[in-house]
């Protein structure tokens, strides 16, 4: 990467689905600490471009690094080590029902190469007080609301310390208070850790109230946008 706080670079990418060319002449910079939103219709991309990022969709054209990562490098053998440096956050929570909230966040400590117990508990600690969930350790995912479990994916997406966190629709099962709250909490990660946020996302409202660089899906590509409707 060019500059040392780059942590997303891209340069005439194209991103497909399976044979679908999806987005074209992608060119993206994100760096350290921003807070940037991917909006666009449904259909147009988002999601996409956001797995293309975590390695869940091969890049085949173009050139793609991410937290120093080169995408076209990336195999099922280089994707845990590149996830490590990345915190993603999913629409649908993917927590373990079966599991405490601590019991699912050790158990991604451990599939991400932690072997240290009192350690473990230490970053266990740390990230749910971070988000606020510190009380709520013991508890199952069915026993929480749907903002307390976003509040325990962020928290997972935490463990890391990663260098960019990537969130598809975080607040799509939410009321618009409790997204409000949602994207407040990542914003404030933002600032806090200088972590990078990229949130795709519909809630145009909340992005009102938490402002940040505006990526825009349409036509088959991106383009940056100073004015949300424009």
């Amino acid at each position: 990467m060019n500059h040392p706080n780059t942590v997303v670079e891209l340069h005439n990418v194209s991103i497909f689905q399976k044979e679908k060319l999806i987005l074209k002449k992608v060119n993206l910079q994100i760096q350290k600490g921003e807070f940037v939103y991917l909006v666009g219709k449904t259909g147009t991309g988002k999601s996409s471009l956001l797995k293309t990022l975590y390695g869940a969709i091969p890049l085949k054209d173009g050139i793609g690094l991410v937290a120093d990562f080169d995408l076209k490098k990336v195999d099922w053998k280089v994707i845990p080590f590149l996830r490590r440096k990345l915190g993603i956050v999913f629409q649908d929570f993917q927590l373990l029902m079966d599991r405490s909230i601590e019991d699912n966040l050790l158990f991604a400590l451990d599939v991400t190469g932690w072997t240290n117990k009192q350690e473990m508990q230490q970053r266990i600690d740390i990230v749910l007080t971070n988000v606020g969930m510190q009380k709520k350790r013991k508890s199952m995912p069915y026993q929480l609301s749907g903002g307390e479990q976003q509040r325990v994916v962020i928290a997972r997406a935490l463990l890391n310390n990663p260098v960019l966190i990537l969130a598809d629709e975080p607040t799509g099962n939410l009321d618009p208070e409790t997204s409000e709250d949602i994207i407040s909490l990542l914003n404030m990660i933002s600032q806090k850790t200088e972590t990078a946020v990229f949130i795709g996302t519909h809630d145009y409202y909340t992005i009102t109230k938490f402002p940040g660089r505006i990526i825009k899906c349409a036509n088959g590509s991106i383009q940056e946008v100073e004015e949300l409707f424009s």
